[in-house]
């Protein structure tokens, strides 16, 4: 099956047919790793993916064999040319990947054939980070490029690796801001220095960078729309108010798939934790708060798996049945703890997918092929309900990609 098209704008907000066709030929000939002679889907199936006429993918085909892109056979087709001008350019060059809680040192270095297994002793969780992670080794293998992965949990750790990005004569870098906004500033220093950069899962919006995320808002308003298609009215929802783009767009899901429904929103019903015990996070009184209103919770959404766990945490302090006395629903890409009934409906992220296409259009955008305004990639994320056998055996070793 061929890949969907995904729309590239100019600065004055109109996109190119050229363009459009240009990158999605591009995108296809790296993810399938077609060498010349190739042949490529035919102008009617490029019509359908691309959503263009067929005599735009004509003119714009046309202009690809003028380049030497694409050599086109009059009755046989159309096949990858000898100047696709993509791969070839970034062979060993290097690049940096920064993320919270990706490694238990301050930087792994690793050359040539990456293996999966060697980063992977080093994290310090398998979740979103690693599959992201796993995503990009699983496209970098091959190209020759080196990696650097510095890891950016604190606020303090992002801003020492930030300013000493000019001194380690990176050709890009692959990002993931800490949980913790603040940096603005040393990231507009890193894009007006001109080193490419992507972000990944979350972005600065007024940095103008390539970024790769959830479709945060429309993955919240399908679970909290599921929520509502089970008969709840009264849904509260859990989230820490941090200022990240992750976080504002999932509450605005929650709102509009409460909107959309007629349901009035109860600002009550949305809670964040408490801070107890040093630095550790609770929920009992919150859900607490939500269950003793004159309507209570009958279900609850959550902004991540930190907030299910301790929204299951606190059910079973208060006594309450999940999902008999409250349906929970969250996203939640970690690994099941052990001993944990699967009694939730998971939003899991296509991490793995994150990655890889994260590491194509910041090989495009280092081979130069990339268009001048940033690309901005929204994945859907999968609704996964919980099952009355599932086990935590059964999550552990269940794709995430």
């Amino acid at each position: 099956m061929v890949p969907k098209s995904n729309v590239k704008k100019t600065a004055d907000g109109t996109t190119t047919s050229y363009q459009k066709v240009r990158d999605w030929v591009l995108n296809y000939i790296a993810e399938h790793r077609l060498k010349p002679g190739t042949r490529i889907p035919s102008d009617r199936v490029l019509c359908k993916q691309i959503g263009l006429s067929r005599p735009t993918i004509a003119r714009a085909i046309n202009q690809l064999v003028q380049e030497g892109v694409l050599v086109r056979e009059e009755r046989a087709g159309t096949y990858v040319g000898g100047n696709i001008g993509v791969r070839p350019s970034v062979q060993g060059c290097t690049i940096g990947v920064i993320m919270p809680w990706v490694t238990d040192v301050d930087s792994v270095v690793v050359n040539g054939s990456i293996e999966t297994e060697r980063l992977v002793r080093t994290t310090k969780r398998q979740g979103l980070t690693s599959r992201i992670l796993h995503g990009i080794i699983s496209e970098l293998n091959g190209t020759g490029c080196r990696l650097a992965v510095h890891s950016n949990t604190t606020l303090f750790e992002e801003a020492k690796v930030l300013s000493e990005l000019p001194n380690w004569g990176l050709d890009g870098v692959l990002i993931m801001p800490s949980m913790e906004p603040g940096n603005e500033k040393l990231y507009a220093n890193v894009v007006d220095m001109g080193l490419p950069l992507t972000f990944l899962d979350i972005y600065y919006p007024n940095i103008r960078a390539d970024r790769v995320v959830t479709d945060n808002f429309e993955a919240a308003r399908k679970a909290v729309k599921y929520l509502i298609d089970a008969g709840h009215r009264r849904i509260a929802y859990f989230t820490h108010f941090e200022n990240l783009t992750s976080v504002s767009e999932r509450e605005a899901g929650y709102r509009r798939a409460l909107e959309d429904a007629g349901i009035e929103v109860d600002e009550a019903l949305i809670q964040g934790p408490q801070v107890c015990r040093g630095p550790h996070w609770d929920l009992r009184l919150p859900l607490e708060r939500c269950m003793s209103l004159p309507e209570p919770a009958t279900a609850a959404f959550c902004l991540n798996d930190g907030m299910v766990l301790l929204a299951l945490q606190a059910a079973d302090e208060l006594g309450l049945s999940i999902p008999d006395d409250l349906t929970i629903a969250g996203f939640f890409d970690d690994y099941i703890p052990q001993g944990l009934p699967v009694s939730f409906t998971r939003v899991v992220q296509a991490a793995h997918d994150m990655g890889r296409i994260a590491v194509r259009l910041l090989l495009d955008r280092i081979s130069g092929e990339a268009p001048p305004e940033p690309r901005h990639v929204a994945l859907p994320a999968e609704l996964v309900p919980p099952t009355t056998r599932e086990t935590v055996a059964d999550v552990r070793t269940t794709p995430h990609n």
